[in-house]
C-alpha cells in the first residue's frame, strides 16, 4: 500500500504536467496566439500579457485544478501549502503547524508594548484577548503534537504579556471546556464558531479586568448563513468539495440590540461616545462569529469595532494609533484581539500589512 500510495504521489503531479504540456501545444501553435503580448520576457513585460492569455484560453484550468486536488486529499490526506489536513474531514491553516521562534516572539511583543504606551499616554487602557489555536482546542483532529506546540506558543504569548505588565484575559479554558459540548471552531474554516466568540466573550467579562458597563443589550438572531470554509480552496474547488467530506458549514451569527429602543434615528448625535474599542482580525470583523454582540451583551459595553479582515492583528492596530482622531478623543478601553496563531508569521511583526487567512 506504501508503494502505492508513494506512486500516486508522483503520478498526479506528472499528469498534471502532461496534460499542461498538450494544453500549452494548444495554446501557442493556435494562429495569432501570441497577439497583443508585447515586451520581453526575461524583463517580465510580457508577463501580465501571457496571464491574462492563460486565463482566457486554457480549457478546463479550473475543473482540472479542483479535480487534482480532490486526488491528492482523497488519496494521500494532502491539500496545497497553506492548509494541513487533520482526522476526519477535519482542515487546519499550516500556521498551527509551526511553534513561533523566540525572535518571533520578541518581534510580536515590540509591536505590543509600543500600542500599549502609546494608548496609556493618551489615557486609553489596552486589554489584550488571545486567541487559542484551533490545533490546540480540537487536538484529537489535528496531526500528532500541533495541538501541544500551539498551546505552548498561546501560553508563550500569556506569559510575556504578564511580563510586560499588559492585561490579558485566559481565554483557553473556556473554549477547551465548551468544545466538549458545541462545536467551538469550525471544521473546514481558520475561525471560530458563534459559541466559541460567545465563549471568548464572557470569559473576557468573567476576567475581572474590565469593569462591567450599565448599557444593556438583548439578543437578536440573524439569518442563517451557509458558506465554503475558507481552507476548501486550498484542497480542491467548491464542486468537488462535498464528495470529499468537506461541504458547506453553517452558522447561525446574532447582533445585540439596546434594550429599551431603537438604535441610531434623529437622536444619535445625542448619544453619548463610544468609549470601548475593539481592535483584531476577522475574527472580529467578520459578522458571521458574532464577536462583537457577544462582548456588548457580556460587557454591558457599547464598543467600536475596528477590527479588519485580511491584514492580520498588527495592521489595524497600527492604523487605530496612526488615526489623528485617536488623540482628540481617546477611549477609555481598547481590547485587541489576537490569535496566537500568527506570533510566527511576518505580519505579527511592527512591519508587516499582510495576512493570508484573515
Amino acid at each position: 500500500m506504501q508503494r502505492v500510495l508513494q506512486i500516486m504521489r508522483h503520478a498526479l503531479p506528472l499528469a498534471f504536467l502532461g496534460y499542461a504540456a498538450v494544453v500549452n501545444l494548444q495554446i501557442f501553435t493556435a494562429p495569432e496566439a501570441l497577439d497583443g503580448v508585447e515586451g520581453d520576457l526575461v524583463s517580465g513585460e510580457a508577463t501580465s500579457e501571457l496571464g491574462q492569455l492563460y486565463s482566457a484560453e486554457l480549457p478546463h484550468r479550473a475543473a482540472s485544478v479542483g479535480l487534482i486536488g480532490a486526488g491528492r486529499y482523497a488519496l494521500l490526506g494532502e491539500g496545497r501549502a497553506g492548509v494541513t489536513a487533520g482526522e476526519e474531514g477535519w482542515l487546519f491553516s499550516d500556521e498551527e503547524m509551526t511553534r513561533a521562534s523566540e525572535d518571533s516572539l520578541d518581534l510580536a511583543m515590540q509591536a505590543v508594548r509600543r500600542a500599549d504606551a502609546a494608548l496609556a499616554e493618551m489615557g486609553a487602557r489596552l486589554v489584550m484577548i488571545p486567541v487559542p489555536a484551533k490545533a490546540d482546542i480540537y487536538r484529537d483532529h489535528a496531526p500528532e503534537g500541533a495541538g501541544a506546540r500551539m498551546q505552548a506558543q498561546y501560553d508563550r504569548f500569556r506569559a510575556a504579556l504578564d511580563r510586560a505588565g499588559i492585561p490579558a484575559v485566559d481565554t483557553r479554558p473556556a473554549l477547551a471546556e465548551a468544545a466538549e459540548d458545541a462545536p467551538v471552531y469550525l471544521t473546514t474554516d481558520t475561525h471560530w464558531t458563534p459559541e466559541g466568540a460567545r465563549q471568548v466573550a464572557e470569559a473576557v467579562a468573567a476576567s475581572g479586568l474590565i469593569e462591567p458597563g450599565d448599557t444593556r443589550f438583548r439578543r437578536a438572531p440573524a439569518e442563517p448563513e451557509e458558506f465554503v470554509g475558507d481552507l476548501v480552496s486550498f484542497v480542491t474547488s467548491e464542486s468537488f468539495a462535498p464528495a470529499l467530506g468537506l461541504g458547506p458549514e453553517r452558522v447561525t451569527p446574532y447582533v445585540a440590540k439596546k434594550a429599551g429602543g431603537a438604535e441610531g434615528g434623529i437622536f444619535a448625535a445625542d448619544a453619548p461616545r463610544v468609549d470601548t474599542l475593539l481592535v483584531g482580525t476577522s475574527y472580529s470583523a467578520n459578522d458571521s462569529w458574532s464577536f462583537l454582540p457577544a462582548l456588548k451583551l457580556a460587557l454591558g459595553r457599547d464598543i467600536l469595532n475596528l477590527a479588519e479582515e485580511g491584514r492580520g492583528p498588527v495592521a489595524p492596530m497600527r492604523a487605530l494609533l496612526e488615526d489623528p482622531a485617536l488623540s482628540e478623543a481617546p477611549p477609555a478601553l481598547v481590547l485587541w484581539e489576537y490569535p496566537v496563531r500568527y506570533l510566527g508569521l511576518p505580519q505579527s511583526h511592527p512591519n508587516s500589512e499582510e495576512a493570508p487567512h484573515g
